[in-house]
């Protein structure tokens, strides 16, 4: 029976002329793949887009128990004056994106608070300033860790302290060498609750971005089982640089 659902679109991977396999982050089952019917006319330009990264979409769709790829139909742009794609570092930050998504929502069954968490933000992105999305990929990776379950503690940080990576909580001291320096604690501990954020520190300089992306790349892979090195991050390190 079909149904309607909403989703955001994490990837999408071409299977032949006429079919695209996507996967998306729906608001009832979590991550599904489904099958995307291709257009080849001027007509299905604008349709076709809809199975770009971080799209968010409403369609139907007939979920089957025992099935692990789906159909769907009547697809349709849920954000509908998307201006993502127009900017070069919104672009950068869709791609990251992309690939943290499709790791750190790998397996996810139905979490409808990370959804809308999720579907709030990216319709923020679309609509903000391209000045303004600077550190917009950090907030989404500790916003999707705070969905996951794997947050860090911030009710235990004080100023001077570092966040213990493996445990997920601030500290004086560590006794090993997975933790975050004291300068790159601070900064996550402003992201997670920018009442400790210092005003004149609210923009994050580049060289401080870029550590904190790989810091966070370091406490996925620490949390979630078979999460790489991001490829991406070499990318976003370049148009951020500075």
């Amino acid at each position: 029976m079909w149904q309607k659902e909403r989703g955001i679109v994490v990837s999408s991977t071409r299977h032949s002329d006429n079919v695209s396999i996507i996967r998306v982050f729906t608001e009832t089952r979590g991550m599904a793949s489904f099958v995307f019917r291709l257009g080849h006319t001027q007509r299905s330009a604008a349709r076709n887009s809809l199975q770009q990264a971080l799209t968010n979409i409403e369609f139907q769709t007939d979920y089957i128990p025992s099935a692990s790829l789906f159909h769907m139909k009547d697809v349709r742009n849920l954000r509908p004056n998307c201006n993502i794609s127009s900017s070069p570092v919104k672009c950068a930050i869709s791609l990251f994106l992309s690939e943290f998504l499709t790791h750190a929502l790998k397996g996810e069954s139905c979490n409808p608070r990370l959804y809308t968490f999720l579907s709030k933000s990216l319709d923020w992105f679309d609509k903000a300033d391209e000045a303004d999305c600077a550190d917009f990929h950090l907030e989404i990776m500790l916003g999707v860790a705070n969905g996951l379950g794997i947050s860090p503690d911030i009710d235990g940080y004080r100023k001077g302290y570092v966040l213990d990576l493996r445990e997920g909580c601030f500290t004086d001291i560590c006794p090993h060498s997975d933790f975050a320096s004291v300068s790159e604690s601070a900064a996550i501990a402003g992201i997670l609750d920018s009442s400790l954020m210092n005003k004149d520190d609210a923009r994050l300089n580049g060289s401080l971005r870029a550590i904190l992306l790989r810091v966070l790349n370091r406490y996925f892979r620490l949390h979630l089982p078979d999460f790489p090195v991001l490829e991406s991050i070499d990318i976003l390190e370049t148009v951020f640089a500075g």
